[in-house]
């Protein structure tokens, strides 16, 4: 996806008036930056090989190839773009969702739905930019520190500056909890068997990290905020969506640690 702000999108229809509708719907949009159109396969096989877009509105029936058989063909080829299938015809809707259509707008185009998908595009859009992004207060973090993780497989080597957190996990009522670091890009690595919570603090003694109860160690470097009442422990946007909680004997300790009264 492009790193820019505005989203790069192109329109893919046989139907000239169709087309030129939309494009004069879009152009309400500033964030819109339309990158070229097409209204034959051919065309539009050139035009997403070459302008890589961000979003597409992409009809279904054209003449030769239909458009699922376009994004297949894309898709194999490495191409990675979201698409808003936009036909006039519903019977379309149950395939476009198989194909992991972002979504699905039945012409005419209504300006409302067109705004509603536009909005949760650029809120997508946004939250992977966020977490491509390392935040800029790592920048201060200093030389990388790289750590030796025990896992089923080997040694696992990582900066702790991308280890986000550990936390304890259980599959089912009949597994034994493991624990597992959780990356600061979301990639889980699950460390071996007999992995315990002392073990992990005591690989990270650089004082980076604090228990905030028994089944999870946090990175300070990403936590924001903890509140006494409720006991809420909130990390730094992006990550400000996990829920975690600060269980009474660690409020204790962190009370004590940080020489809060």
């Amino acid at each position: 996806m492009n790193s820019s702000t505005g989203i790069k999108t192109a329109i893919i229809d046989d139907n000239k008036e169709c087309l030129d509708s939309l494009i004069d719907h879009l152009h309400i949009f500033p964030e819109i930056e339309i990158c070229g159109y097409a209204t034959r396969y051919k065309e539009a096989r050139e035009l997403l090989m070459n302008e890589k877009p961000d979003l597409v509105f992409l009809d279904v029936e054209m003449p030769g190839k239909n458009g699922f058989e376009l994004l297949n063909e894309m898709r194999c080829k490495g191409c990675d773009f979201s698409v808003i299938f936009y036909t006039a015809y519903d019977k379309y809707m149950i395939q476009a969702l198989r194909e992991a259509a972002f979504d699905f707008i039945l012409k005419p185009v209504k300006p409302e739905e067109l705004r509603s998908a536009i909005i949760r595009f650029k809120k997508r859009q946004a939250e992977q930019n966020a977490l491509s992004t390392p935040p800029s207060y790592q920048a201060t973090n200093g030389l990388s520190n790289i750590v030796a993780m025990p896992t089923n497989l080997g040694l696992r080597f990582v900066d702790t500056n991308r280890i986000l957190l550990f936390r304890s996990i259980r599959g089912s009522m009949l597994e034994k909890s493991s624990w597992e670091a959780l990356l600061t890009d979301l990639t889980p690595i699950k460390l071996c068997i007999n992995t315990t919570a002392e073990k992990i603090t005591q690989l990270m003694s650089n004082g980076r990290f604090l228990p905030i109860n028994q089944s999870c160690i946090i990175n300070l470097n990403y936590l924001c905020n903890v509140e006494f009442k409720s006991h809420n422990c909130l990390l730094l946007p992006p990550f400000n969506n996990i829920k975690l909680t600060v269980s009474r004997s660690h409020m204790a300790k962190l009370r004590e640690i940080y020489e809060v009264f």
